[in-house]
């Protein structure tokens, strides 16, 4: 074999390990950059899940949670529409959270207050009422509206609640009356 020819195939030998080596470190990098986005995505995953168990109460159980590129899917059942707007809120306030699409649907079969026969200015009131009720900590008390008259059940712990449940109701618009039928648990 002539020095040329032996030359010429080191080179090509050369500048293959370099190619190699180039495509292996881009490679590298790729796979970093998937792994770091999906530690992200899995953080971001994490913080949506344990916000909504602390503020939802027992229904964050029945939440999916989804995130990818920051775009967090929500997924599921919930007892009520403020509890599904709820969960909108919460996974909006998370930190790396770009979008939010929230597919939860609300289970109203059954549930006392709930249902396809209301009108739109009670689902409203409704609405107004359990969204004091999530942001307040008022727990045990159900809602129910018909023509702007509410009525109020449930357990609440203490006479406090009681009252300030009572009170939530009133102070919202659109209500004409209220019953308070809440029990205080013993």
């Amino acid at each position: 074999m002539s020095k040329q020819r032996i030359l010429k195939n080191d080179l090509v030998r050369s500048a293959a390990r370099i190619l190699l080596l180039v495509l292996g470190g881009l490679l590298a990098l790729a796979s970093a950059n998937c792994e770091r986005r999906s530690v992200a995505d899995s953080a971001i995953t994490a913080a949506v899940k344990s916000e909504l168990a602390a503020s939802i109460e027992n229904d964050a159980i029945n939440v999916n949670v989804d995130t990818r590129g920051g775009v967090v899917t929500l997924t599921g059942v919930v007892k009520t529409q403020a509890e599904k707007e709820q969960a909108g809120h919460v996974a909006e306030t998370i930190e790396g959270v770009t979008r939010v699409i929230n597919n939860i649907t609300v289970n109203t079969k059954g549930r006392f207050g709930e249902g396809a026969g209301m009108t739109a200015s009670d689902m409203a009131i409704y609405s107004k009422i359990k969204n004091r009720y999530v942001a307040e900590g008022v727990t045990g008390a159900d809602v129910a509206v018909n023509d702007g008259v509410v009525t109020l059940k449930g357990a609440v712990d203490d006479d406090q609640t009681r009252a300030r449940a009572e009170f939530i109701a009133r102070a919202t618009s659109g209500v004409k009356e209220v019953n308070n039928l809440i029990k205080v648990r013993q």
